[in-house]
C-alpha cells in the first residue's frame, strides 16, 4: 500500500510540474524542460534529462534558410522520432508559431537515423539518444531583418529512461539567427591532423545530369596524407581502440534515408604500399579514394535527401603516429532536379574518437544489407556452399581439442548396439545444431555475425575458464561429473557408457570453440545469409551446422565404420593426457584475445579454478554423499572467491577521466592556471 501511495504522489508532482512548464512563456536559449521526479536523475544535458538549443541560418542571398533544433539528452534518456509510426510510443512533434516573416517549406529531418527496438507495441519503436539535430528548410519574406527575427516554437513528445519510465513533455524554444550558412570547403582538415579530407557525389552513369528514383550513384571520399605521413588500408572492422597495432581506415554510413547502400569500393589500388611483414596493414602515402555505392529509393520524392556517416583513421610516419581519430560527414543529395554545376560536396564535421567511428561501422551494417562476395547468388547456390563450409570447420585448429574427445568416444562405442551408437551421435549433432540456430537468432535479431560473441570480454573469460577446467580434468585433477566426460576408472564405472548429456555438451562445446576460427567459404556465406530475410538466414546457418555434423551423422548411420579405429587399450590413457595439453594450449590461444589489462586477473582466476577443481576431485567418488557435497562446496566457494579477487580486488577500483590529447586544450588549461598531467606511452 505505501508503494502505491508513493507512486501516485510522484505522478501528481510530475503532472503539476508539466502543467507549470506548459504555462511558461518562451524565452531565449538555452532552455530546459521540467525536472523529472523519478528514482534517478541524470546530470548530463546541463543537469536535466533534456536540453534544447534552436537556431536558424540563411543561405547566400538571404531568401532561404534552415531552422535547426538541437536536442541533448542526459545519459540513459531517449526521445522518439518525428517519423514514429502510429500504434507505437508517443511521436515527437516540432511546431513553429505562424509568422509573416517566414514560412516552413519542408519537414523536419534528423541528422542521423533513429535507433530501432521492439518494446511490445504493434510497431517498431524509433528513438534518439545522446544528441540529435532536427533541421527543416524555411523561406523568409522579402525585407525581413534576420538579426531581429525570432522563430518561436515548441517540441512535444515523450522522454523515457529504462530505469525510471517515461514522462510526456512540452518544451518551448526560441530560435535566434546564427548567420549566413557557411560555404562548404571542398577540402577539410581537422585540428591536429595530418590528413586532408574531401568528398563528392557522382552519378553511376556519367551522362546523367540528375539523380532520379531508382538511379545509382557514388559518394567518393578522398583522403590525402600530408607532411610525410601515411594512412592505412580500409577494413570493414578494425582492431578495437585499446588493442595493439596500427588502425585501419574505417568508413561507415550511419544515415541512409532508406536507400540501398552497396559494398564500399577502393579506387586507388595502385597507390597502396604493402606492409613489410605478413599481416601488416598496407599504407597510402598518396591520396587514397573510396567510393560508397548507393541506389536512390524508387519511392523518393523530388527533394534533397541527407546521407551521413563517419570515417576513422590513423596517420603515421615511419617513426611516429598520431592518435587514432575520425570525423563525421554528411551530404545532401538532390533527387529529381539537376545536380549543381559545382558538384555535390561532402560536408565534414567535428572530430570524433576512433572508437566512435568503429561503432558507426557496426551500426551502419544495419543500413547496408551487403551480401558481400556472393551478392546476387541464389539460395540453391548458397546451400551446397554452406554445407561444404561447415564440413571444413571440422579441420580448423580451434575444433581439434574436442575432436580428440569425440575420437575417444567413437572408440568407446565399439561393439555397442547400432541403435545406441546412432542415438549418441544424433544427440551430439543436436548439440552442434543448437549452437548454429542460436547464432542464426543472434544474426537476425541483434545483427551479430560469426565470431562476434568472442568480442564480448565476459564470453571470452568464461570460455577460457571452461576450457582450462576441461584441460586439467584430463590429468586426473578432478573428474567432470557428466557421463561421457569422466576419465578415471572409478568415474567411468559410475558413469557407465557414453552419456547422452555428455554427447550433447560435447556438440555444444565443439561448435563454440569453432567460432573464433573461420574456414574457406565461411565468411562470404554468412555475409550473404545475414543480408537475407530471417527464414533464409536460419536455413543457411542450419545447413552450416549440418555440414559440420556430417562426419558424425555418417558414423551414426554406419556404426561398422568404428571397427576401422584402433581398439581400446593403454594408448587411450596417453592420448587423454596429450589432449589435456591441447586443451591447455587452446586456453592460452583464447587468452591472447583478452586485453592486456585483464590478463593478470584472468590468470589469477585460473589459479583459483585449478585449486577449486582439486578440492572437488579429492575423493570425488569415495566417502559418503555429505562428504562429497562438502568438497563441492569448498571448490565452488574457492572459485567464487577467485572471481571476487581477480576482478573486484586485483583490478584498480578507480579510473582517471582521460581526455584525448590536444595542444590547444593543454595551452588553454595552462593559461587558466591549471596543472595538466600528460600520460604517454607506446604500443610495442
Amino acid at each position: 500500500m505505501p508503494s502505491s501511495i508513493s507512486l501516485h504522489f510522484r505522478l501528481m508532482l510530475a503532472f503539476f510540474a508539466l502543467a507549470l512548464v506548459g504555462t511558461q512563456p518562451a524565452f531565449a536559449l538555452p532552455q530546459f524542460d521540467a525536472p523529472d521526479f523519478g528514482d534517478s536523475f541524470s546530470l548530463d544535458a546541463g543537469g536535466k534529462p533534456l536540453a534544447i538549443e534552436a537556431t536558424f541560418e540563411s543561405e547566400p542571398g538571404g531568401q532561404k534558410g534552415t531552422v535547426n533544433l538541437k536536442v541533448t539528452l542526459g545519459e540513459g534518456w531517449h526521445v522518439y522520432s518525428v517519423t514514429q509510426k502510429p500504434g507505437g510510443p508517443k511521436i515527437s512533434k516540432i511546431i513553429l508559431e505562424d509568422s509573416d516573416a517566414f514560412k516552413l517549406t519542408g519537414k523536419f529531418e534528423p541528422d542521423s537515423d533513429p535507433h530501432e527496438k521492439e518494446e511490445g507495441f504493434p510497431v517498431t519503436s524509433e528513438y534518439h539518444e545522446g544528441t540529435v539535430v532536427w533541421s527543416a528548410p524555411v523561406e523568409f519574406a522579402k525585407g525581413t531583418d534576420l538579426n531581429g527575427l525570432e522563430i518561436i516554437g515548441k517540441l512535444t513528445g515523450q522522454r523515457c529512461n529504462d530505469n525510471t519510465g517515461c514522462v510526456p513533455f512540452t518544451s518551448h524554444f526560441t530560435g535566434v539567427y546564427s548567420g549566413e550558412k557557411k560555404k562548404v570547403a571542398a577540402t577539410f582538415r581537422s585540428e591536429d591532423s595530418h590528413l586532408l579530407l574531401s568528398g563528392k557525389v557522382i552519378a553511376a552513369d556519367p551522362k546523367d545530369k540528375q539523380l532520379d528514383p531508382g538511379d545509382k550513384g557514388f559518394i567518393e571520399i578522398t583522403a590525402q596524407p600530408t607532411d610525410g605521413y601515411h594512412i592505412y588500408e580500409r577494413k570493414n572492422q578494425g582492431p578495437g581502440p585499446d588493442e595493439l597495432g596500427n588502425k585501419p581506415t574505417l568508413i561507415a554510413v550511419s544515415k541512409a534515408t532508406g536507400w540501398k547502400i552497396g559494398k564500399i569500393e577502393e579506387g586507388t589500388a595502385n597507390a597502396k604500399v604493402a606492409g613489410k611483414k605478413e599481416g601488416d596493414l598496407a599504407k597510402f602515402k598518396k591520396p587514397a579514394k573510396w567510393r560508397i555505392p548507393f541506389t536512390v529509393s524508387k519511392t523518393a520524392e523530388t527533394k534533397s535527401y541527407t546521407l551521413a556517416g563517419a570515417m576513422g583513421y590513423q596517420t603515421c610516419t615511419e617513426t611516429t603516429c598520431d592518435a587514432p581519430s575520425g570525423n563525421k560527414w554528411q551530404v545532401s543529395i538532390p533527387v529529381g532536379s539537376p545536380l549543381p554545376a559545382t558538384g555535390v560536396i561532402v560536408q565534414w564535421k567535428d572530430s570524433i574518437d576512433y572508437a566512435e567511428a568503429a561503432k558507426a561501422v557496426e551500426q551502419g551494417a544495419n543500413h547496408k544489407k551487403d551480401a558481400g562476395k556472393f551478392e546476387g547468388k541464389s539460395l540453391w547456390f548458397i546451400l551446397p556452399v554452406a554445407l561444404l563450409a561447415g564440413f571444413i570447420l571440422n579441420f580448423m585448429p580451434c575444433v581439434l581439442p574436442v575432436l580428440g574427445l569425440k575420437l575417444m568416444s567413437f572408440v568407446g562405442q565399439a561393439g555397442e548396439n547400432p541403435r545406441r551408437v546412432f542415438l549418441l551421435n544424433a544427440v551430439f549433432v543436436m548439440g552442434i545444431l543448437s549452437v548454429f540456430l542460436t547464432l542464426a537468432a543472434m544474426a537476425v535479431f541483434f545483427s551479430l555475425g560469426w565470431g562476434q560473441a568472442f568480442q564480448s570480454t565476459i564470453f571470452q573469460i568464461i570460455m577460457i575458464a571452461v576450457v582450462f577446467a576441461f584441460g586439467i580434468s584430463f590429468f586426473g585433477v578432478w573428474e567432470i561429473p557428466i557421463p561421457g566426460f569422466a576419465n578415471s576408472d572409478k568415474a567411468n564405472e559410475l558413469a557407465g557408457k557414453d552419456g547422452y548429456s555428455g554427447q550433447f555438451f560435447k556438440g555444444v562445446l565443439t561448435t563454440l570453440l569453432a567460432t573464433p576460427c573461420t574456414g574457406p567459404l565461411l565468411v562470404p556465406t554468412i555475409a550473404w545469409a545475414i543480408a537475407q530475410p530471417p527464414i533464409v538466414t536460419f536455413a543457411v546457418f542450419l545447413t552450416l551446422g549440418l555440414g559440420m555434423a556430417t562426419p558424425y551423422l555418417i558414423v551414426g548411420m554406419f556404426p561398422k565404420l568404428i571397427a576401422y579405429l584402433p581398439k581400446p587399450g593403454p594408448w587411450m590413457g596417453v592420448f587423454k593426457h596429450v589432449m589435456g595439453f591441447v586443451m591447455l594450449a587452446t586456453a592460452i590461444f583464447l587468452l591472447s584475445a583478452v586485453t592486456a589489462d585483464l590478463k593478470t586477473s584472468v590468470l589469477s582466476l585460473l589459479l583459483f579454478i585449478g585449486f577449486g577443481c582439486w578440492l572437488i576431485g579429492r575423493k570425488q567418488y569415495e566417502g559418503t554423499f555429505p562428504q562429497r557435497m562438502k568438497n563441492w562446496g569448498y571448490g565452488i566457494a574457492t572459485i567464487a572467491l577467485g572471481v571476487v579477487f581477480a576482478f573486484f580486488i586485483l583490478l584498480p577500483w578507480y579510473e582517471l577521466d582521460y581526455q584525448k590529447f590536444s595542444r590547444l586544450a593543454v595551452d588553454k588549461h595552462l593559461s587558466e592556471g591549471r596543472t595538466v598531467l600528460v600520460d604517454f606511452t607506446a604500443d610495442w
